[in-house]
């Protein structure tokens, strides 16, 4: 698919173009071969566009003569509700904002052109207002991601193996969300060095926010990660107090029941014994054995 949209100053609302001019954005998903040939028309690195399609690619910055390229990666969702980060390639010259991706982006870039008052035609602040569309889209996920934790691990003695299970899948996610945004925002800080781009004071400005932006979100993703060791730690701690319980109980047990053994195997020998005459002997031995492995038992069990 490829798209050609425009906004200025006079129309702030983003609309789709029959024609590309100067000042559009070029927004291009899941291109083929002809589409992708209309970009390299415009005299973007082909190198660079086969890596926005690679699925591992990092995100990084790179300066070019005419060009400037961001590669950044977004949360996404597919059809079976599995997260996952994608590419996204963002190009910038003094007329076009261009951008590719692999993967189809409406979820992410409807709701941005139907809400944002963004100049096309000022490939900066557009590339400002996107990349801070999509620290929203992570924020909003590792918010969720806080929420369900803290609903799973309310109370650490009544985790099950399934919720240590589902804060695995959140270590996951947050690791892949840690992944995209620590080289993402390496590449944010990098346009504040760049001359090509011309950076304006509230540009400048814009870019640093953003940063900061995206400082907090790796923050929280670290905190939250630090949050699942910390629970599996303890969850680990209080399955190990449960089994040692379980072990001494048992050996307790174990124990007061060798007691009526050895007395039932001492009165089962094939020779007299004293009280075989005894018609009562059976039950005192019984009682006897009952009482003696309460007793030790007890003994046992209260001493911790």
């Amino acid at each position: 698919m490829l798209q050609y949209l425009h906004s200025s100053a006079k129309n702030q609302q983003i609309k789709p173009l029959e024609h590309l001019r100067a000042g559009s954005w070029v927004r291009c998903e899941r291109p083929n071969e002809d589409e992708l040939a209309e970009l390299l028309s415009l005299g973007l690195d082909n190198d660079l566009l086969s890596d926005a399609l690679d699925p591992h690619e990092v995100p990084r910055l790179e300066i070019g003569d005419d060009w400037t390229y961001l590669i950044a990666r977004l949360p996404d969702t597919d059809d079976d509700f599995n997260d996952f980060t994608t590419p996204i390639l963002f190009c910038l010259n003094k007329d076009y904002a261009v951008t590719l991706s692999r993967d189809s982006l409406g979820r992410l870039w409807q709701p941005f052109i139907d809400q944002a008052r963004s100049r096309t035609d000022r490939p900066v602040e557009l590339l400002v207002d996107m990349i801070d569309a999509i620290s929203r889209q992570y924020q909003r996920r590792v918010a969720a991601i806080n929420r369900q934790m803290r609903a799973a691990t309310d109370n650490i003695h009544t985790l099950r193996v399934k919720d240590i299970a589902t804060l695995a899948e959140y270590e996951r996610k947050l690791n892949d969300y840690l992944d995209a945004l620590i080289p993402m925002n390496w590449a944010v800080e990098k346009l504040l060095a760049t001359s090509g781009l011309r950076l304006r004071a509230d540009d400048k400005e814009d870019v640093e926010d953003l940063s900061i932006d995206l400082e907090q979100v790796i923050a929280r993703c670290k905190s939250l990660l630090r949050t699942i060791t910390n629970v599996r730690d303890s969850y680990r701690a209080v399955m190990d107090t449960r089994l040692n319980e379980t072990i001494r109980l048992l050996t307790v047990i174990t124990v007061a029941l060798t007691i009526p053994t050895m007395i039932a195997g001492l009165f089962g020998m094939n020779v007299p014994v004293p009280g075989s005459e005894d018609p009562l002997m059976f039950w005192k031995i019984t009682i006897v054995s009952i009482v003696a492995a309460c007793a030790l038992g007890g003994f046992f069990l209260r001493k911790r």
